[in-house]
């Protein structure tokens, strides 16, 4: 016979019985929609995770401190460890860090130093390294070589005060751009454009009798806020390492020494090679930190839970499993004369197998299609309370959208991926021709003679 035969006897004998074939595709479609929305739940919160932990910082990036070697001596974070760090393999950059922790630091600018700032982060890094890294800019460059430049955190501006405006109006209050929900507006204006003022920095041991060290910087640009890599992106400054050094040797009256760095960052190629990386690091005596060991257990919560969701839906397509199962016995027991008068025309064996087959697998189709639709349907529903749009005035083409696919700025609580999509229709398909295998080697086993004597 010819498939296109063995095809429309499927689709007849389908539509002759329309009401078991219905019940069949139900069991399949309610089966169906029980493993994708049990699932896709478990995947919206395996994407809500992943966005939480990228608002928290560089997933790449393990940051190291000094720790204590295998012999009991300190492992000291110096240029050769900075050294061994970059002949890692899969190390895309090194950038070690030193910090003003020990000094105090105010900022003047302005004419006449009259916007002033009592305290500071300052630190010191490989300039040069700070693209490579990851560092974001809103505006301006990064610093320069030998032009005493600096980079200032998103927000170092509104820590200065004016001192000629009286007391509780002197500062601009940057908080106040934000609504009664929480959510960012507009910027208020600083005192002065940081990138067009020159900023002095004060720095002293906190002697009475010493007289502050001063140094001159240009801003060169300014950091966005990433806490992943310190808190100077918000309200700090960043500068070249030698310069920071030039400045403590200054301020000691000591000549310039090596110093031991406070931090060292250092960024993985790939997110894959983070943890052989930071085992590497480890293995050495120092003491890291890095979102891996935070990303992998929310991963392995987020995949057992995903498990859990699926086998509590698969039980339902298992269900419906059996009742295809019952249907195409209890087809071919109404249809023994029908095969055997096949078998005496001259089908072969493999034909009638093929048209069991094929209506079991028609009914996993249909069911698996009907089933993913409404799980769509589901999805959407559920992301759309989640995101607030239900009972709300409009929900217009680009909301549901967005509860569909996500973005950026949404949170979907269930997150349907186009592979959970083709899985759930093959799978179907796979659950109804798996079903239909025993009763289609039932029906080819059925002698000719007997079941054209069988009313």
């Amino acid at each position: 016979m010819r498939l296109a035969d063995i095809g429309k006897m499927c689709v007849d004998n389908l539509k002759r019985r329309k009401g078991r074939t219905i019940l069949t595709v139900l069991g399949v479609f309610i089966g169906c929609t029980s493993i994708v929305v049990m699932v896709s739940i478990g995947a919206g919160m395996k994407e809500s995770q992943d966005k939480m932990l990228a608002e928290m910082g560089d997933l790449s990036i393990i940051e190291v401190s000094q720790g204590m070697s295998d012999k009991g001596t300190q492992a000291k974070l110096d240029d050769a460890a900075v050294k061994s760090f970059k002949e890692m393999n899969g190390v895309a950059a090194v950038m070690p860090k030193v910090s003003l922790d020990e000094m105090s630091v105010s900022l003047k600018a302005g004419i006449n130093d009259r916007y002033q700032c009592d305290w500071a982060t300052v630190v010191g890094v490989d300039t040069s390294v700070m693209a490579d890294m990851g560092f974001e800019l809103t505006e301006g460059d990064f610093p320069a070589k030998g032009l005493d430049q600096a980079v200032g955190g998103q927000y170092l501006a509104y820590n200065f005060t004016d001192s000629l405006t009286p007391e509780g109006r002197n500062t601009v209050d940057r908080w106040s751009s934000y609504d009664e929900n929480g959510n960012p507006t507009e910027l208020p204006d600083p005192f002065f454009d940081i990138l067009k003022t020159h900023v002095t920095l004060e720095l002293s041991t906190g002697e009475d009798s010493q007289t502050p060290y001063k140094k001159t910087i240009n801003i060169s640009g300014v950091l966005k806020e990433d806490y992943g890599k310190g808190w100077e992106t918000s309200e700090g400054i960043m500068m070249s390492i030698d310069d920071l050094k030039s400045m403590i040797s200054a301020v000691k009256g000591t000549p310039a020494v090596k110093l031991n760095y406070s931090q060292v960052l250092v960024k993985a190629a790939d997110m894959s090679q983070v943890a052989e990386i930071e085992s590497s690091i480890k293995a050495m005596g120092y003491y890291t930190y890095s979102m891996e060991s935070m990303r992998e257990s929310m991963e392995k919560s987020a995949r057992q839970v995903q498990l859990m969701l699926g086998g509590l839906g698969a039980i339902s397509l298992f269900v419906a499993a059996i009742g295809i199962t019952n249907t195409m016995i209890m087809s071919i027991s109404e249809r023994t004369r029908e095969i055997g008068i096949m078998k005496a025309l001259g089908c072969y064996v493999r034909d009638i197998r093929m048209l069991f087959l094929m209506e079991a697998g028609t009914i996993g189709l249909l069911g698996g299609i009907i089933g993913l639709v409404f799980s769509l349907i589901i999805s959407v529903v559920i992301n759309l309370f989640a995101m607030g749009a239900m009972g709300g005035e409009g929900i217009t083409a680009q909301i549901i959208l967005q509860a569909l696919i996500g973005g950026e700025e949404v949170s979907r609580v269930s997150a349907i991926s186009p592979g959970l999509m083709l899985f759930a229709i093959v799978f179907s398909v796979f659950v109804g021709l798996v079903s239909g295998y025993y009763p289609a080697n039932k029906a080819v086993k059925i002698p000719a003679l007997e079941a054209i004597k069988h009313e």
